[in-house]
């Protein structure tokens, strides 16, 4: 079986698949203060959970944009697993052509979130994928990464406004019923998440404008859950990333 793990700034995403079936999805948080051996505590209490031999995992993909993390999560895959993990890097034939000025500088994230809107038959497409980063992407009608727009993630825009500001309170973020807000905490909710189903609208009509041909819509990543109930023309697709994984690995199995 095939364990695919995507290793973000704030979430780390796995995703075990027998053949093309996803048996599991499992999200923790990507932590660079945590000791190897404690990462391979908790992936050893969450299999155990599931009743999950770790023998049953016999190939591994990685996607990460934190280094370090990355070279632990290789560790695990040998000395835990037995596995030789590839991960997304120039020497990975991926099936994406990447359309910029430096395709060395495009994170593995997005090169996957290509490869999964390709595999699924979704181009040409426009995909926001809320992370740590607000990413829209433009997976071109070539199935090409053709660029994209990266800002302020939900959570970092959160986090960032009520570190500098002195009378604002920490909110969870929800969507309010209206726009406008008539207390604080709806207030600063509705511009996180109306505003950002807003950003991510404009910007996905501009880019289909530029590309000068409809584009589907397709939303993902960690906190696309916040903001889903107000794109509900879009296409949700929660494992998009970890699908790109898949169709990368089968692609450079031989």
């Amino acid at each position: 079986m095939l364990l695919a793990v995507d290793v973000g700034n704030t979430l780390t995403d796995l995703g075990l698949y027998d053949g093309d079936k996803l048996l599991f999805q499992y999200k923790t948080r990507s932590d660079t203060s945590k000791s190897y051996e404690e990462y391979l505590a908790s992936l050893t209490i969450f299999l155990e959970s599931r009743k999950i031999e770790a023998k049953i995992v016999d190939s591994g993909i990685i996607s990460s944009v934190v280094p370090s993390l990355e070279s632990l999560w290789k560790k695990l895959f040998r000395e835990f697993f037995g596995v030789r993990a590839l991960t997304i890097g120039p020497k990975l034939a991926t099936g994406i052509k990447i359309d910029t000025d430096n395709p060395k500088e495009v994170g593995a994230d997005l090169i996957c979130d290509a490869a999964g809107a390709v595999a699924k038959g979704l181009t040409p497409c426009v995909i926001a994928d809320l992370g740590t980063a607000t990413k829209v992407i433009l997976v071109d009608e070539n199935g090409h990464f053709a660029g994209c727009t990266i800002g302020t993630g939900l959570a970092v825009g959160l986090n960032a406004l009520v570190h500098n500001t002195a009378a604002l309170p920490e909110v969870g973020l929800a969507i309010p019923k209206k726009v406008l807000g008539k207390n604080t905490r709806d207030s600063m909710n509705s511009a996180f998440t109306y505003g950002t189903a807003f950003e991510v609208k404009g910007l996905a009509d501009a880019i289909e404008k530029e590309a000068g041909y409809p584009c589907k819509r397709v939303l993902t990543g960690g906190y696309s859950e916040y903001v889903q109930p107000l794109l509900g023309d879009w296409t949700y697709d929660r494992t998009l990333l970890l699908e790109g994984l898949v169709a990368i690995y089968r692609r450079n199995e031989k």
